[in-house]
């Protein structure tokens, strides 16, 4: 009989040899990474969860597998946005040998952190902020971040007051300038990103902290103020 001659099956390719199936985690976060870029092009309204499975290249039933709801989906994109923010900051806070003042710059300064300073998320953040029926999310799920970060900042604005002589400021009116202040910037970075850029927002931040506490903090250099054209 004649023999057949077989060719040689060709080895498996990298893509080939992948697991079919991702971890739980894994799956999670393509779904909130998708979820976020889904909300700063549509807005929180606008976004779906047939949306979200789409950009995330998955199929539709693994986002209600993974969160069931809407609503879970938003609350652990919430936490994953809160615990970059908490990242670029909490480092500084844990170093015992750093002076109150660098300490309090460099927190204050990490709120422009690229990780977190960017179009996209400032623009997931505005839009919880924005959308009154999720707010309550906002509230629900991030005020505890918002009092850590908070009770630093003010402890941190004691220890500076407590060291001026005839500076008898509340600690907490100071921090809440610092945050509100930090905000605004955040808005204006969204209205005018060509103006407010994040060189811009920094060199701002350093201004008001060392008008807060004079001679506490370096004055800008010359010209660090001056909004971009």
């Amino acid at each position: 009989m004649t023999q057949i001659a077989h060719e040689p099956e060709a080895p498996e390719t990298a893509e080939e040899r992948r697991p079919r199936t991702a971890p739980k985690e894994v799956r999670r976060t393509q779904l909130i990474e998708a979820t976020i870029d889904c909300i700063a092009e549509r807005g929180i309204s606008g976004t779906t969860m047939a949306q979200v499975t789409r950009r995330a290249g998955l199929s539709v039933g693994i986002v209600s597998l993974h969160f069931e709801s809407k609503d879970n989906l938003l609350t652990s994109t919430l936490v994953h946005l809160s615990e970059e923010v908490r990242a670029t900051w909490a480092g500084i806070a844990a170093l015992p040998d750093l002076a109150p003042a660098e300490k309090l710059r460099r927190i204050a300064l990490a709120s422009f952190d690229p990780a977190i300073f960017n179009p996209k998320t400032v623009a997931v953040w505005f839009a919880f902020f924005g959308e009154a029926e999720y707010r309550r999310f906002y509230r629900k799920m991030v005020e505890s971040y918002d009092d850590e970060r908070g009770d630093v900042l003010r402890a941190l604005c004691a220890d500076l007051i407590v060291g001026t002589a005839g500076d008898a400021r509340d600690p907490s009116a100071v921090t809440d300038a610092i945050e509100c202040f930090s905000d605004g910037l955040w808005l204006n970075a969204i209205l005018y990103p060509e103006e407010f850029t994040r060189d811009y927002c920094t060199a701002q931040m350093e201004a008001f902290l060392a008008a807060q506490f004079p001679g506490r903090f370096p004055a800008p250099a010359p010209g660090a103020e001056s909004r971009p054209a």
